[in-house]
């Protein structure tokens, strides 16, 4: 994996505003300045590491 200039936290937060909030991805990108594919990346790692806790 490269190194990323955005923290773990930060995109646990990310992830988590995206899961959470109601907002589109686009919204949530625009508002925290990252690219949407970006966030779309963090949400399939995110599915896929956690596969087993949402089925």
């Amino acid at each position: 994996m490269r190194n990323s200039q955005y923290t773990r936290e930060f995109r646990d937060s990310t992830i988590q505003l995206v899961l959470n909030s109601g907002d589109s991805v686009l919204k949530i990108a625009k508002d925290l300045n990252v690219n949407p594919k970006t966030i779309y990346n963090w949400m399939n790692e995110y599915k896929k590491t956690n596969q087993d806790i949402t089925g």
